[in-house]
């Protein structure tokens, strides 16, 4: 059955691994003109993996039988961070029970709350911006989409909130760094650091949990409400870990894609002209309103398809499988690429350019844009992603105006499990005009 993997780079796991660490994006593309569409990655900690991007096979991976492609285990590194009761590491039946459990949260008559708390959330972020500089558009970025989780979530008190944000930028702070993983190579020292200020975030959210249980008046339409009403369906345990993945997993992606957008918006100069145009011309739509601008939706959609800040999906193979003309053993890891399949010229003609204009008034093809993943396993939270892109955004290209500190085109890292801009996004940032509540 070997056999019937696919070639690949001819390096070590070791080196698989550093290169995919170091530079993801450009070893991807790397391999992509050595080997095509297909290609199979050996990795040190994280198997074999047969890496996919033609559209035929994203349709037969993304929409196959959940039973025999295990999305679970496919994310199974994540459990020391999210908790092993995560919804991104279940499987089968118990998965499908869970999302369904979970989904009300992201229901669209929910949708205008989370909007008012970006809204909000961007305007006391940015209000130290008023006097123009060099700003860290990253880490305002994951401080805004931080605040938003956390009080969508919890209804924290300042004090609360601030603690919290104090913790989870400790946690994010080892994420991807060898304390998330055990083994002989780990740095015992980080691990425990790690572990250590995982289990105290657990119990501070295990306080908050602890007293919506005790008062089931109190706490009103937060996520935690919705959670602990759920009875005896979710334990604490789950509640804590869904809990986790939903501010862990969500808070940084959608920052490190608020970023990518405001530096790729400006390093395309007619794209940048026509955003800013839209906004001038509904100069009455402000703050949480401004979701469903066309234009405004476009520059984030083009975004997540230039720079999906998770680059790939990936399922555990429960036994062989038929994929592409030949048939992968049990135990591989097929893994469809969002990066790699967003830029295939018969998929989206020129596609190093930004171009917002693809996606105005069509969507792509699921099998050819995916960056939320797909089938049964996409991104719970997409609405809610897309939401806080466009507000956040759109509230930053009214009232200011940047120019990038390094005049080259955007560079990709990686920061724990997501690829983001090097040097945090910092831009140069001067008022644009005043401000009118949006």
């Amino acid at each position: 059955m070997t056999s019937e993997l696919p070639d690949g780079p001819a390096l070590s796991a070791a080196d698989t691994t550093f290169r995919w660490f170091a530079r993801p994006y450009d070893f991807l593309e790397e391999c992509a003109a050595a080997h095509g569409d297909t290609f199979a990655l050996r990795f040190t900690r994280f198997g074999t993996h047969v890496v996919v991007s033609h559209p035929d096979d994203v349709r037969d991976v993304l929409g196959g039988d959940p039973a025999v492609l295990h999305a679970g285990r496919g994310n199974a590194l994540l459990e020391p961070i999210l908790g092993r009761h995560s919804l991104l590491l279940m499987d089968g039946d118990r998965h499908m029970t869970e999302r369904a459990l979970l989904q009300p949260i992201f229901r669209s008559d929910r949708l205008p709350r989370y909007a008012a708390l970006v809204a909000d959330a961007t305007r006391r972020w940015t209000a130290a911006w008023n006097g123009g500089g060099t700003v860290g558009v990253q880490r305002t970025a994951i401080g805004i989409s931080r605040e938003v989780i956390l009080r969508a979530a919890l209804q924290p008190t300042e004090r609360e909130l601030e603690r919290l944000g104090t913790l989870i930028d400790r946690v994010m702070a080892l994420v991807g760094t060898n304390a998330t993983f055990d083994g002989d190579a780990t740095d015992a020292r980080l691990r425990e650091r790690f572990q250590a200020t995982r289990a105290t975030l657990d119990a501070a959210l295990q306080e908050h949990l602890d007293r919506r249980r005790r008062d089931r008046t109190g706490g009103g339409d937060d996520i935690l409400s919705l959670l602990a009403a759920s009875g005896e369906k979710l334990s604490d345990d789950a509640v804590r870990d869904e809990l986790l993945t939903l501010i862990l997993a969500g808070h940084e992606t959608t920052a490190s894609s608020i970023t990518w957008a405001l530096l790729l918006l400006h390093a395309a100069p007619e794209a940048l002209r026509h955003a800013l145009a839209e906004l001038d011309e509904r100069a009455d739509v402000e703050g949480e309103r401004m979701a469903g601008l066309p234009y405004l939706t476009a520059v984030c959609l083009e975004t997540l398809r230039m720079r999906p800040v998770i680059p790939v999906v990936s399922r555990e193979l429960q036994r062989s499988f038929r994929l592409g003309g030949r048939t992968l053993p049990a135990g591989v890891f097929v893994t469809p690429c969002a990066y790699l399949a967003h830029r295939r010229e018969a998929s989206f003609p020129e596609p190093e350019a930004f171009r917002p204009e693809r996606f105005l008034g069509q969507r792509p093809s699921p099998n050819v844009y995916f960056p939320f993943g797909g089938g049964v396993r996409r991104c719970i939270g997409m609405s809610f992603a897309l939401l806080e892109m466009q507000i956040v955004l759109g509230m930053l290209l009214r009232q200011f105006r940047f120019a990038p500190v390094d005049g080259g085109p955007p560079r990709a890292t990686r920061r724990g499990v997501t690829i983001v801009a090097a040097g945090g996004g910092a831009m140069h940032a001067e008022r644009r005009r005043s401000a009118h509540g949006g």
